[in-house]
């Protein structure tokens, strides 16, 4: 018989609690950790400021993806507002615009998430400071 180390156990446990909970959530956290196995969570590593330029495009196109594939409306929306926020990070932490929306667009979404109160105060806070970024320079 085959037994599974208590680390990964741990890890087995910790994301089906998750799933249970908010399945979008964990499919979007999944997602960040298969970008950095170190982050805590999607919501944390759009928001965290250490993140590199080049994991910021990789989470973009990873939440656009789910965006566009997504199994749920559930999961189109939240991959939405990730894949924005991702953008914003882009433009707030590296002054870097990655993405080929038009300014309306991007304006959009950003507003979006922004007004979202149920988001994180971080992720709004991005939205809020790519929108100035926009609308300084457009």
């Amino acid at each position: 018989m085959s037994t599974i180390p208590r680390e990964q156990l741990s890890e087995v446990i910790r994301s089906t609690l998750e799933a249970s909970i908010d399945p979008s959530m964990a499919a979007a956290d999944w997602l960040a950790r298969d970008i950095d196995p170190t982050c805590s969570g999607a919501f944390e590593f759009v928001a965290n400021p250490t993140v590199s330029l080049e994991h910021l495009q990789q989470a973009k196109a990873v939440f656009k993806t789910m965006r566009i594939l997504g199994e749920t409306s559930s999961d189109r929306r939240l991959a939405t507002k990730l894949y924005a926020g991702a953008i914003a990070a882009g433009l707030v932490r590296h002054n870097c615009r990655i993405t080929r929306q038009s300014d309306d667009a991007l304006r959009r979404a950003l507003q979006m998430v922004l007004d979202d109160a149920k988001l994180p105060d971080q992720l709004r806070d991005l939205a809020g400071g790519a929108l100035c970024i926009l609308n300084d320079h457009g």
